[in-house]
C-alpha cells in the first residue's frame, strides 16, 4: 500500500470476466465472480492461486458471507436466483428466488436474515437464512444498488 504499485495477479481463463471480489472474513481467500463463464473463482489470499472454482448462475456479480462466515450467498445478476454456498467446503446448499438482477447482499447480526438486493425488480428480498427460503420482497425505490443493515 505505501509504494502503491501491483505485486500480485491472479491469472484466469480466457472470457472469463472476473467482476467483483471479496476477501473473506478470515483474510485467507479471495473469492471473485467471473461472469464471463459464470463462475465463482476462489483464490489463496497468499499467492493467489485457485483453490476451487464453482459453477454459478448467469453473470454472477457479488457475494457475501454469513456473519459466522459460515455461509456465502453468491448473487447472479442474469438470473432471478442466489446460490447459498457451504464457505468452507464450498459445496452449493441451495438456489434462492430472489428476482432478476440482484446486485448486492447484508445479513443481520445473527445470521438469521439476509436481504438480497434485486435491482431489475425495483426490491429488496428477505431471507430467512435458517430454513434458506425467501419469505419476503420489500419495494425500494428505481434500480437499488446497496443497502445498509443497522
Amino acid at each position: 500500500m505505501t509504494t502503491r504499485r501491483i505485486v500480485k495477479t491472479a491469472t484466469f481463463p480466457p472470457g472469463s470476466k472476473p467482476w467483483m471480489l471479496r476477501v473473506s472474513p478470515d483474510g485467507k481467500e479471495v473469492w471473485v465472480q467471473a461472469d464471463g463463464n459464470s463462475t465463482n473463482v476462489v483464490l489463496n489470499a497468499d499467492d493467489l492461486s485457485t483453490l476451487a472454482t464453482m459453477p454459478c448462475g448467469k453473470d454472477p456479480v457479488r457475494n457475501g458471507w454469513s456473519p459466522d462466515a459460515s455461509k456465502s450467498l453468491v448473487l447472479n445478476a442474469g438470473d432471478a436466483f442466489a446460490q447459498l454456498f457451504d464457505a468452507r467446503t464450498r459445496r452449493e446448499l441451495g438456489r434462492l428466488t430472489v428476482g432478476p438482477g440482484a446486485s448486492n447482499v447484508g445479513f443481520t447480526k445473527d445470521g438469521r436474515t439476509a436481504f438480497v438486493v434485486v435491482t431489475a425488480a425495483d426490491a429488496i428480498a428477505v431471507v430467512d437464512m435458517v430454513r434458506i427460503e425467501v419469505v419476503d420482497q420489500l419495494k425500494a425505490g428505481r434500480q437499488p444498488q446497496g443497502l445498509i443493515i443497522r
